[in-house]
């Protein structure tokens, strides 16, 4: 069991400069749930705050969540070297390196203290498989979180041969010609569903959370396959 998930430096499912593009493309209403992670954040913490970013890969959520009025300090955690020089780059760009500090390794490599006010996984959880992994990366976001402090999951759900996530494929397929992606695309991203990505149904994704030590679970938002879950740590 390990927190490790797919390698985006040296084998990448998609490569590191295209992946906020492919993103965008691939997940249905990706901008529109970051705005709705940083409402539900808005709405649970004051404008000063210290945020834990689980999987911060390209800066997404750091320039997202640093905008504004607020002065929110944050800590984004990722082990990828490509991605992670993406992301010092646009923390530059948008003038947060005085808010925003990067860390190249995994959540449990992380001191237990400061416990931060808040916490993000979006996107990360799908790689790893659940044979144990996924509970240990939510317990040791929960380790290093206040009580009391929102976590903010979003993660592809549904359970691999069922019908429901069957009936989905030809869906996505459908989804993602509309939005522009080549054949070859769509067939590479497929192949690594099959292979390389590990989604569980929603209702197991809560019981990890409960199990972890989280409560109070709604979801905020859905995107075809992909959900987003608000959860208090207890």
């Amino acid at each position: 069991m390990s927190e490790k998930t797919i390698d985006f430096d040296t084998n990448p499912p998609v490569a590191t400069n295209e992946y906020d593009n492919l993103a965008q493309i691939a997940l249905p209403g990706y901008e529109a749930m970051h705005t709705m992670a940083l409402s539900c954040l808005k709405a649970h913490l004051s404008e000063i705050a210290s945020l834990l970013i689980v999987g911060a890969g390209t800066g997404k959520e750091l320039v997202k969540f640093g905008q504004g009025n607020l002065q929110w300090q944050m800590l984004g955690v990722d082990p990828s070297a490509n991605m992670l020089s993406i992301a010092q780059e646009k923390i530059q760009q948008h003038n947060l390196s005085q808010r925003v500090q990067l860390f190249q390794g995994y959540t449990y490599d992380l001191p237990t203290t400061p416990l931060y006010d808040a916490a993000t996984c979006i996107l990360v959880m799908h790689f790893l498989p659940d044979d144990g992994s996924k509970l240990a990366l939510l317990q040791s976001i929960a380790q290093r979180l206040k009580s009391s402090a929102p976590f903010i999951l979003v993660d592809l759900f549904g359970e691999k041969g069922t019908r429901e996530l069957e009936q989905m494929v030809p869906i996505l397929k459908a989804y993602w010609q509309e939005m522009g992606m080549k054949l070859e695309q769509i067939e590479l991203s497929l192949l690594t569903v099959n292979t390389s990505v590990y989604p569980i149904a929603e209702a197991k994704e809560l019981e990890l959370l409960r199990q972890a030590g989280f409560g109070n679970m709604i979801r905020f938002y859905t995107g075809l396959w992909c959900g987003g879950w608000v959860a208090i740590k207890n």
